[in-house]
């Protein structure tokens, strides 16, 4: 059980006892491991967490924790609430040093961080930030490189080289039968570590790439989309900035200094660091991108990105018209203040959850 487990329940001043601390928790495990195969169900978990209307059931959620509790109020929002974001850290926590989970965990981070714009679930901030943290910190891991040892091969070929000399001794079939065993293992040992440090050397130049194409990005000072420098793009810099990093992220998790770079960028687009207007970060868009971003969305996906949701909508009606339709159907509005700083992380953050959503090859 999670040492602060019976606190977040504290935080929406709910007193559990302790056997049915352990029957929540006994859920939670259970609902974290299953969300690692289940995307809409993992993102119905960031919406009850971050107190968002339904998308889909939730039927499975709570049948998941009544099933140990027959008892289980399943019209409590705030138990509901804590119980999803304890799941959320969980399904976190647990990802395997071979990478098992990894998809699922950026999913989920990336969901509560994108929907964060929209949540209502202030008295749960401690999770929020735990959640955040756990991500931020696979993001440091996941990316650590790791050194080249020979020594793993060699010893099993010299292993492999010496069982050999036992081959030509043999004068007999079954003594040539022992002989040889020796050989075909040390054989298999050293190519089984051939393909381990040839796995490493992979991942160590993917995220040496990776780097690469974001510093050069960076240096370059103009979008790739629009072939513009970020000072000619004015507010429109932050969003485009967001969506292009992502572009250039090959692993799953973004570069953990992800926010500093973006901070780069949109200091020389020249934008006030003063809040404005959502509406005007969006406004600033040039249509034919706006379009081409959001030409294959759904907009009935979008309810955790708002960001994205307010480009779908404004990529097909006049600059004057989306405002409205957006702040009736997102759940915010689109006067909502922010910070080009802001705007450029949210678009990065964003961006990313499409993107683990539809791509399974960069998990």
């Amino acid at each position: 059980m999670h040492n602060n487990f019976s606190e977040w329940y504290r935080l929406v001043a709910i007193e559990p006892d302790e056997a049915r601390l352990a029957k929540r928790w006994t859920g939670v495990s259970a609902w974290a491991t299953a969300l690692r195969t289940r995307d809409a169900d993992l993102l119905e978990t960031v919406r009850i967490f971050q107190g968002i209307p339904p998308k889909t059931s939730r039927d499975a959620f709570t049948a998941n924790f009544r099933k140990l509790d027959l008892a289980f109020p399943q019209r409590n929002d705030l138990e509901l609430q804590v119980l999803a974001g304890a799941s959320l850290v969980a399904c976190i926590q647990s990802v395997g040093e071979d990478g098992e989970g990894l998809r699922s965990a950026v999913l989920a981070g990336a969901a509560v961080e994108a929907s964060s714009l929209r949540a209502n679930a202030l008295a749960l901030d401690e999770i929020y930030r735990e959640i955040n943290e756990r991500v931020h910190a696979l993001s440091i891991e996941h990316r650590r490189r790791t050194s080249f040892d020979p020594s793993i091969i060699s010893d099993s070929a010299d292993e492999a080289d010496a069982a050999m000399k036992q081959v030509a001794d043999a004068t007999e079939f079954s003594q040539l039968k022992t002989a040889v065993a020796p050989v075909f293992q040390g054989l298999i040992a050293a190519f089984r570590g051939v393909e381990r440090e040839l796995q490493d050397a992979v991942h160590n130049l993917n995220c040496a790439d990776e780097e690469t194409d974001i510093l050069w990005w960076i240096e370059g000072g103009c979008s790739r989309d629009t072939n513009q420098p970020w000072n000619l793009l004015g507010k429109a810099a932050a969003i485009i900035a967001g969506t292009e990093l992502a572009d250039l992220t090959d692993l799953s998790l973004g570069p953990s200094n992800a926010a500093a770079l973006l901070n780069r960028v949109v200091s020389e687009s020249k934008s006030d660091e003063k809040e404005v207007a959502l509406a005007a970060f969006v406004d600033a868009l040039p249509g034919e991108w706006a379009k081409s971003r959001t030409a294959k969305l759904e907009e009935g996906n979008l309810d955790l990105m708002p960001l994205t949701l307010a480009t779908f909508h404004r990529a097909k009606s006049a600059p004057a018209n989306w405002q409205q339709y957006f702040d009736s159907s997102s759940g915010m509005k689109s006067s909502t203040q922010m910070t080009a700083n802001r705007v450029a992380r949210q678009a990065y953050v964003e961006a990313i959850l499409l993107r683990t959503l539809t791509d399974d090859s960069k998990a």
